[in-house]
């Protein structure tokens, strides 16, 4: 239900196979209900801006390197 959501919102922002490629590692993560809201969820390393507000600001690819980088094993 919510995975649709979340790649409904993503797709606004990224490419499809980006959109699957995140998508899919924040539910694998949590479940959907929770990686949409941590879409919503004020994020330090970004000044306190959501995923979202970062990607409305055109920084969705350093939203999208910061996960690569959580996903790697960096801390961030």
């Amino acid at each position: 239900m919510c995975d649709g959501l979340v790649q409904r919102l993503l797709s606004l922002y990224y490419s499809k196979e980006e959109v699957i490629y995140v998508s899919s590692l924040l539910i694998s993560w949590s479940s959907s209900e929770e990686a949409l809201s941590w879409l919503n969820e004020p994020i330090p390393a970004f000044g306190h801006m959501t995923a979202i507000e970062a990607c409305e600001k055109g920084l969705s690819e350093h939203i999208l390197t910061y996960l690569i980088q959580i996903e790697n094993g960096s801390f961030a």
